[in-house]
C-alpha cells in the first residue's frame, strides 16, 4: 500500500492572450549578435530555436488574469486558500515597489486574514523553489490537510521593458502567466524534535549585504549553512536580481574561504562551481511578504528545518532604515519522511560567486536587466549532472527512470547540450528530446519563471505539436507523455540557482 502524498498539483489556470511576434521585426531593427551577425530570422533561430513568442497588451496584469481564470474554472474552494506566492523576476512592472502578488491577492482577499501572500524571488527557477517551499510547509504541519497553495508566475516582460530597445536580449523572450494550485494531501507533523534558533539584530548600513554575512559567519562559524531566505523588503529590482540572498552568500562563502578568494578560485568558472559544490551547497533566495512582517520568514525557514530535508537555515528580514532581524533555524532531530508520490522531492542550489551572471545595471538613470549570455549557458549546462545524480540518487533513481522531463526553455541549444553533459550520448540525448521531453520556446520564446507551469499545461490540454527545432525532433511522444507516472522539473536561472523537483503519479 502507498504511503500517503503530502502535497500535489491539483488545477492550473492560465493567460491566454497577446499578440504573436515573429522574428522578421527583428530584422528591422539593425541589431547584431556578437561576432557581427546580423540578427534576422535565419539567425535568430539557429541560435536560439525561437521563432515566435506572444507579447501582453502594455495595460494588462496577466499574473492577476491567471489566477482569476483558476478560480472560474477550477473546483477548489478559495477559502482553503493557505498561501499565494508570486514566483517572478521583473513581472510586470520593474519599477513597481510592492510585491506583485498583491495584484492578484485582491481577488481572495475578502475571504479572511489566515493566508500568507508573498513575492518569491529565485530567478527562472522560481516555480521550482516555489514548490519546494510549499513542500516544506506541508512536511512541517504548517500547511494541513486540504489546505491550498498558489503559485502564480507571471513575466511581462514588454510592458516592464527589462531590456534595453538595443540588447538582443530582448529577441528571446515572450510574455506568459500561468497560476498553479497545489494542495497538501495529508496532516502531518515534524518528525522528530530538536529545533533551537539564534537570534540577532543589526544596525541597517549600506553595506548590509556585507554586513549580515559577516554575522552569518558569527553566528555559524564554519557550520554547514543549508539556506538563506531573505525577506526583502527594498521592492527595488536592483535588489531582485539577482536575489540579494545569493550576494550574501558569496559574501559568506568569501569568509569562510579567504585562501580561495586570494588564489581567483571564484574569477576560474569549473573551480568556482566545483568549489561551491564540494563546500557549500547551499540555497538561497528572497521573498517580499505583503504583510511586511518579520515573522513570515522566520516562519518558513522553520519548516524547512522541521522538515527533516534540512538541518540549518538563516531568515533574515532586511527593510530600509529599520534594524535587519536574523535568525538561524537548527534542527538537531528531525526525520524527512519521504512520501510515495505526489511531490516526493526537491533540490535547489545556488551558486552566488555567479549572480553577475543576470544582473540589473543603471543606463542613463533607469535600469535593466544584463546578462552574460557565455556565462549563464556554461551554468546551465555545466550544472546539470550534479543537480540530477544527487536527487536521482537519493531516490534510487536512474535518468532512465524519467518518463517525463520538464526543462527550462531559456535557449533551445542549451537542452541538448545538457543532457550531453548528463548522457554523454548524442544519439540518446535525440532520443530523450523528443520522446522523453516537451518543448515550446520555438513557438512561445523563453518565458522566464513561467515556462515550468506552461509546458504541462499545455501538454494536458493538447496544444503541443511535434516539430523540428534545429534538426532535432520535438513533442514527438506528447500523447504517451500526458500519463506519464514520474515526471522531473528542472529549471535554472538568476543567482546563479538551479532547482529541481521529482513529482510521482
Amino acid at each position: 500500500m502507498k504511503a500517503e502524498s503530502v502535497l500535489e498539483i491539483v488545477d492550473q489556470g492560465a493567460w491566454n492572450g497577446g499578440t504573436t511576434v515573429d522574428n522578421t521585426m527583428f530584422e528591422k531593427m539593425g541589431l547584431v549578435f556578437k561576432g557581427g551577425i546580423p540578427v534576422n530570422s535565419k539567425t535568430i533561430e539557429e541560435r536560439m530555436g525561437v521563432r515566435k513568442r506572444i507579447a501582453a497588451p502594455a495595460d494588462a496584469r496577466i499574473g492577476r488574469i491567471a489566477f482569476q481564470n483558476l478560480l472560474e474554472k477550477s473546483n477548489i474552494d478559495a477559502s482553503r486558500i493557505k498561501v499565494l506566492i508570486g514566483a517572478t523576476n521583473v513581472g510586470d512592472d520593474k519599477y513597481e515597489q510592492n510585491p506583485q502578488i498583491g495584484h492578484a491577492y485582491e481577488l481572495v482577499r475578502h475571504l479572511g486574514k489566515d493566508n500568507v501572500a508573498f513575492d518569491l524571488y529565485a530567478g527562472c527557477p522560481g516555480f521550482n523553489v516555489s514548490v519546494e517551499l510549499i513542500f516544506m510547509l506541508s512536511l512541517s504541519g504548517i500547511l494541513q490537510k486540504s489546505d491550498i497553495s498558489i503559485v502564480i508566475g507571471a513575466e511581462n516582460l514588454h510592458r516592464a521593458k527589462a531590456f534595453r530597445s538595443d540588447d538582443t536580449a530582448n529577441i528571446i523572450f515572450g510574455d506568459d502567466a500561468l497560476a498553479t494550485a497545489l494542495e497538501t494531501k495529508s496532516n502531518r507533523n515534524p518528525i522528530g524534535h530538536g529545533y533551537g534558533s539564534d537570534k540577532a539584530r543589526l544596525a541597517f548600513t549600506e553595506n548590509f549585504v556585507t554586513d549580515v554575512a559577516r554575522k552569518l559567519f558569527e553566528m555559524n562559524g564554519y557550520g554547514k549553512l543549508d539556506g538563506i531566505i531573505i525577506d526583502n523588503q527594498f521592492g527595488k529590482i536592483e535588489y531582485k536580481v539577482p536575489a540579494t540572498a545569493a550576494r550574501v552568500q558569496h559574501h559568506l562563502i568569501e569568509l569562510m574561504y579567504p585562501e580561495a578568494l586570494e588564489a581567483g578560485e571564484f574569477k576560474k568558472f569549473m573551480n568556482a562551481l566545483s568549489f561551491y559544490d564540494l563546500k557549500m551547497n547551499t540555497f538561497a533566495f528572497d521573498i517580499m511578504s505583503l504583510s511586511r512582517e518579520p515573522n513570515i520568514v522566520e516562519l518558513i525557514a522553520r519548516a524547512y528545518v522541521e522538515s527533516g530535508k534540512y538541518k540549518t537555515v538563516a531568515s533574515i528580514f532586511l527593510a530600509p532604515d529599520q534594524d535587519i532581524e536574523m535568525t538561524i533555524h537548527k534542527g538537531s532531530g528531525y526525520m524527512f519522511q519521504k512520501p510515495d508520490f505526489g511531490i516526493v522531492d526537491t533540490l535547489t542550489r545556488t551558486h552566488g560567486c555567479f549572480g553577475d551572471f543576470i544582473q540589473t545595471v543603471f543606463v542613463d538613470g533607469d535600469v535593466f536587466g544584463e546578462m552574460d549570455g557565455k556565462g549563464v549557458f556554461l551554468y546551465a549546462t555545466r550544472s546539470a549532472k550534479k543537480q540530477f545524480t544527487d536527487i536521482l540518487a537519493a531516490n534510487h533513481l536512474t535518468f532512465d527512470d524519467i518518463e517525463l522531463l520538464i526543462e527550462h526553455q531559456a535557449n533551445f541549444a542549451m537542452i541538448p547540450m545538457t543532457l550531453e553533459k548528463i548522457l554523454e550520448d548524442k544519439q540518446a540525448v535525440s532520443d530523450v528530446v523528443a520522446d522523453r521531453m516537451v518543448m515550446n520556446i520555438h513557438e512561445r520564446g523563453n518565458c522566464s519563471v513561467v515556462c515550468m507551469q506552461r509546458l504541462p499545461y499545455d501538454l494536458q490540454r493538447g496544444s503541443l505539436k511535434e516539430d523540428t527545432v534545429q534538426e532535432f525532433s520535438v513533442n514527438r511522444n506528447v500523447e504517451k507523455l500526458r500519463d506519464a507516472s514520474l515526471v522531473m522539473y528542472d529549471s535554472v536561472g538568476a543567482g546563479m540557482t538551479r532547482s529541481s523537483f521529482l513529482l510521482k503519479k
